[in-house]
């Protein structure tokens, strides 16, 4: 079966609603915008195979694309409480906390969590830079004014959205744990095509190939 093929995948996922591939037709539908039929098929996959992980991480992305952002916030979040090291996971929640403008407390605590994940995370650097920022400069003020006594402006990142390319890579990383590595080999392909970041795809074919 070719990986690449959604006719194909379409064939196959009609008489293996058991399928682990399940989430590699819902991410060619993500990367398509076709959001609804991303999040119908990771429903009837999960449905049969409750524990992937990869697929609740790209459910949480099919419902941001449809706008329904507490429902992204609470995959995203099962995923992390079942893997902490979930890179996409940590670093696509603050973002999405951060629309549904969610209190400090919790902004600054999921930053955290995405910068502890990935320290390369800019957007975690940025939010708890500026937060550090801007506590220094009520602390150089007291002499002259009363600091407030809770900082409830959440911080504005603008036009900052979670990209379907955070999934494109999760799709690497199923195909890798289900052993098909030629075929993670084939998608990392068309990510080069598309100009994804160079480094990260080198690295995956690096771990890919050592597998081989």
């Amino acid at each position: 079966m070719d990986l690449k093929n959604l006719t194909e995948l379409e064939l196959y996922f009609s008489n293996h609603f058991d399928t682990v591939l399940f989430p590699v037709l819902a991410e060619i539908y993500q990367t398509k915008g076709e959001y609804d039929r991303a999040k119908r098929v990771c429903e009837i996959g999960l449905g049969h195979n409750p524990d992937c992980l990869d697929g609740y991480y790209i459910l949480s992305q099919a419902e941001m694309g449809l706008g329904n952002l507490s429902m992204a916030e609470k995959w995203m979040k099962k995923v992390l409480n079942q893997d902490p090291s979930h890179k996409s996971a940590a670093s696509g929640l603050p973002m999405v906390q951060e629309q549904l403008k969610r209190s400090a407390v919790t902004l600054n605590s999921s930053w955290k969590k995405a910068l502890k994940v990935d320290p390369n995370n800019q957007f975690a650097k940025d939010y708890l830079n500026s937060k550090k920022n801007k506590k220094n400069t009520v602390l150089k003020k007291t002499n002259k004014e009363k600091p407030p006594k809770k900082n409830k402006k959440d911080l504005n990142i603008e036009n900052v959205t979670i990209s379907p390319r955070l999934a494109t890579f999760t799709l690497v990383r199923v195909l890798k744990s289900q052993g098909l590595y030629y075929q993670a080999l084939d998608i990392l392909d068309i990510l080069a095509e598309r100009g994804e970041n160079k480094k990260k795809i080198a690295k995956e074919r690096k771990l890919i190939k050592a597998e081989l």
